[in-house]
């Protein structure tokens, strides 16, 4: 009977079942901690792929971000903060913000933004402190901030 155990204790640690305890992957030269991915001033490009789906912070500043797209931020369901801001960022496709359904605060302070339309913001529901000073924002288009939630602050230090 004892042989049996250990051959079945073998076999179990040799089967290809998730490991409990074990953490999901931290993208490359970024930190993770608690629900936390901190990736600033690292010269990252993009918005990293392997950002664990359980964050609700992503510090992703001081880059060198180009462009938010659709599926960027697609299975981070659970982010409440993004802090994007200083990097190069000109455009954000519409739709990037669909899933983030629960993000509170979105800083995208001194990039490069032209334009921000109704469809950038669409899906930030419990939005409540947008950063944007420091863009290129020269006018607003009626209804960009329509679907937000009352009560929301836009953050800003420039005039249009």
């Amino acid at each position: 009977m004892a042989v049996g155990f250990g051959l079945l204790f073998s076999l179990l640690l040799l089967s290809p079942h998730p490991l409990v305890g074990v953490s999901p992957p931290c993208p490359a030269g970024c930190r993770c901690y608690s629900l936390t991915v901190e990736c600033g001033s690292t010269d990252l490009r993009d918005i990293p792929r392997l950002v664990p789906p359980s964050t609700q912070t992503i510090f992703l500043q001081d880059n060198v971000i180009s462009q938010i797209r659709r599926v960027d931020l697609t299975l981070l369901k659970h982010l409440h903060y993004l802090y994007l801001q200083n990097n190069s960022i000109s455009g954000v496709e519409p739709g990037s913000f669909h899933d983030q359904s629960l993000l509170l605060e979105l800083a995208l302070n001194g990039n490069r933004i032209h334009l921000l339309t109704p469809s950038m913001l669409q899906g930030l529901e419990q939005l409540r402190i947008l950063y944007l000073s420091g863009n290129d924002i020269t006018r607003l288009l009626d209804y960009t901030f329509k679907g937000l939630q009352d009560g929301w602050v836009w953050a800003r230090h420039a005039t249009f």
